[in-house]
């Protein structure tokens, strides 16, 4: 998603989940150029399903993060929240130019474009022709929520000259790392701790896009390690674990049912899974996709070209963004 103009090549890139804040800097957008590497973990509900709750203490922690970090009137990159956001492609008359052609979403909102928040903010791309209308993949997150991150960022003296999604991010990851076949469609699931993200691509463009929230108590979680390194810790019952993977499980099938059937009448199907997230059980999630679905699972490896753990996937694919301006 571009939001801002003119190129830039340092990269300080933010990723801010219900549950952590994660950020990565490079020197230029390149994973060997790595410089420093953090994470600061948050309280239960100061950021609840991708909103900021609690304003105050958020950008109390964020200016202690700042300050450690050494960040001050930086220009940064964040992720908006995947929760808030909807792709889909959509048909405008094909005699549109290309420069009036978010105007004309706007005049579509609550018409032929139908959303389920009424503030948004359009990115968009022109992906092809069809019967004489222009095919457009549409990206609209909602502005008051972007809003909440960009005025955080400015209270703190950050310069926001970038905004991506995660799941774009992590995607941009896999295709650096040669890991994504062509020419089929391809189904990433992403699963963080607090959320699960699905996203369809074909010809490396996102088609759609769905969110499904963890239904675990997020109390269940605790915080645990030595030295410098934190990991999140499952307290409660295993069976309630248990019981949230095999669900996951259910949903991302019935997505791909969906889309495969509803989407493509049956004339395409899905050839390969990308499978990543923050979830400390990330691998009992794959052995359940794999013995559920006839799908070939691709996995970020732990073995990486920078010293940065596989749960910073979506910032190191942010640091690969090229589009970010000054």
């Amino acid at each position: 998603m571009n939001l801002f103009q003119q190129p830039n090549q340092k990269r300080h890139a933010f990723i801010i989940k219900d549950h952590v804040i994660r950020y990565i800097g490079s020197k230029q957008p390149d994973l060997l150029q790595i410089s420093q590497i953090k994470e600061r973990y948050l309280p239960v509900g100061i950021v609840v399903n991708g909103q900021i709750e609690d304003m105050t203490t958020f950008v109390t922690i964020l200016t202690e993060c700042v300050e450690e970090w050494k960040l001050k009137r930086q220009r940064i990159q964040f992720c908006l929240p995947q929760q808030h956001t909807i792709i889909r492609t959509h048909f405008i008359d094909g005699t549109i130019p290309d420069e009036e052609v978010k105007g004309q979403l706007y005049l579509d909102l609550g018409e032929s474009l139908l959303l389920p928040f009424d503030d948004p903010i359009f990115d968009f791309k022109v992906i092809g022709m069809r019967d004489g209308q222009k095919e457009v993949l549409l990206f609209a997150s909602r502005e008051s929520v972007l809003n909440q991150y960009i005025d955080a960022f400015s209270e703190v003296h950050l310069k926001p000259n970038a905004a991506d999604l995660s799941t774009l991010s992590a995607y941009r990851l896999f295709f650096e790392n040669g890991q994504v076949e062509t020419g089929a469609y391809v189904i990433q699931v992403q699963i963080d701790a607090m959320v699960t993200t699905i996203t369809i691509f074909k010809d490396h463009h996102p088609l759609f896009l769905s969110t499904i929230l963890s239904e675990l108590d997020q109390e269940g979680w605790s915080l645990t390690g030595e030295g410098d390194v934190t990991r999140l810790a499952w307290t409660k019952e295993e069976e309630e674990m248990e019981e949230a993977i095999e669900e996951c499980v259910r949903e991302v099938e019935k997505v791909m049912n969906f889309y495969q059937f509803n989407v493509l009448k049956g004339e395409g199907e899905m050839g390969q899974m990308l499978l990543c997230g923050d979830h400390p059980y990330l691998s009992q999630f794959e052995a359940a996709f794999s013995d559920r679905l006839m799908l070939e699972i691709t996995g970020l490896s732990e073995q990486t070209k920078n010293d940065a753990p596989v749960r910073y996937y979506d910032a190191q694919g942010l640091v690969l963004k090229k589009e970010v301006y000054r």
